[in-house]
């Protein structure tokens, strides 16, 4: 073991530490927590004088020595905390090394399936699994399916405009975690303190100037009341719905495409409509 080798000064400032270490040194004991040996005692005295010395003579403002003493070479003390910490350290981990067969040969086995134990499986009726990505794994042609019927939806059901179905799925246009303000029909990213990302912000297909949308929110900060939660809902009426989950990406691109029409024609058209239309058919 390489010796410690500190300044006398550094001893004398960092007292509270020798202090700190005294009451450690005390502490460890080959057989537990029972009381400390002889030799930890001494230390402990060893420090307390080593701690008072340190006070008067910061007190009397002493000019630190100009020579380097050895913590563990010069100091027969200090040798033997150091050994009696090595040897406590050993010992306990010999003990663990010993303990582990023990753990491994009592281990659970990990092919094991665990019941509550409360709960009695034969008062069960019906049993439902969650199966998005666990009992289902969907392919990169899903999002493309869920945005053709949608939008066939729209068109045959709710009467939209036949032009619709030259819209195709934009894989790479939207992500999840966007935000959709459904009375400004504007899809947008939000960061975690609610400021609107300059430059990400759509109405339809394409980008707003970030003029316009300093001048419609007043700045950046979208407040806290005007945020939804999960559902799309606020207790203030307004709704910035957040998209999060990975069926949310051909509703955001059905909503841009739909927006874009209406703006390409000139057709006026209410955006909260639009947004509970698209959302019931996606859903």
């Amino acid at each position: 073991m390489t010796p410690l080798s500190v300044s006398l000064v550094t001893i004398l400032k960092h007292r509270d530490g020798l202090q700190k270490l005294a009451g450690f040194c005390s502490a460890l004991h080959p057989h537990g927590f029972g009381r400390p040996s002889s030799s930890s005692c001494l230390w402990r005295r060893s420090c307390g004088a080593t701690s008072r010395t340190s006070h008067q003579l910061l007190g009397r403002r002493q000019p630190p020595p100009a020579t380097n003493c050895s913590m563990c070479t010069n100091s027969p003390s200090s040798c033997d905390v150091t050994n009696r910490l090595w040897s406590v350290y050993n010992k306990t981990k010999q003990q663990t090394e010993d303990f582990i067969p023990i753990l491994s040969k009592n281990s659970v086995n990990p092919d094991t399936m665990f019941a509550n134990n409360e709960m009695s499986l034969g008062d069960i009726e019906i049993y439902g699994f969650d199966y998005d990505y666990t009992l289902a794994f969907y392919s990169r042609h899903l999002h493309t399916l869920i945005f053709n019927i949608a939008r066939d939806i729209l068109v045959t059901k709710h009467r939209y405009p036949e032009g619709l179905r030259e819209y195709e799925y934009i894989p790479n246009f939207a992500v999840r975690g966007l935000h959709y303000d459904v009375q400004k029909a504007l899809l947008m990213k939000i960061d975690a303190f609610h400021y609107i990302q300059l430059g990400t912000v759509y109405r339809g297909l394409h980008p707003v100037p970030d003029e316009e949308v300093i001048a419609m929110y007043e700045g950046c900060h979208v407040p806290l009341e005007n945020m939804s939660d999960f559902y799309g809902k606020s207790s203030h009426g307004h709704t910035m719905k957040q998209y999060m989950d990975i069926f949310s990406l051909p509703e955001m691109t059905l909503l841009s495409c739909v927006n874009d029409f209406f703006m390409r024609h000139n057709i006026d058209y209410e955006p909260v409509h639009l947004y509970k239309d698209v959302k019931i058919d996606t859903t």
